[in-house]
């Protein structure tokens, strides 16, 4: 799925809003940690890596979040991963 990313359209309304929370999340702990604030924003984040990130090291619950963003049609048969 990872490899098929670039090639899927994907919600980017609801990913951008995905991905702010994200980084509100981090920027808590990150103060809470060190007590610094970091600077990044939702815009400044590639939505196709941020998905690959999810697909590699998130949650099945996250994995799943971002499967309803996607806008593309998947299709699964004999193991493989199809886009239609």
């Amino acid at each position: 799925m990872v490899e098929l990313i670039d090639k899927v359209d994907i919600d980017k309304l609801k990913t951008t809003e995905k991905i702010k929370k994200e980084i509100e999340r981090f920027q808590k702990f990150s103060y809470i940690i060190g007590g610094e604030e970091t600077s990044t924003k939702a815009t400044d984040v590639n939505i196709k890596n941020y998905a690959k990130y999810i697909l590699l090291e998130g949650t099945k619950q996250e994995k799943r979040e971002l499967l309803e963003c996607l806008k593309s049609k998947i299709r699964l048969k004999e193991k493989n991963i199809y886009l239609k």
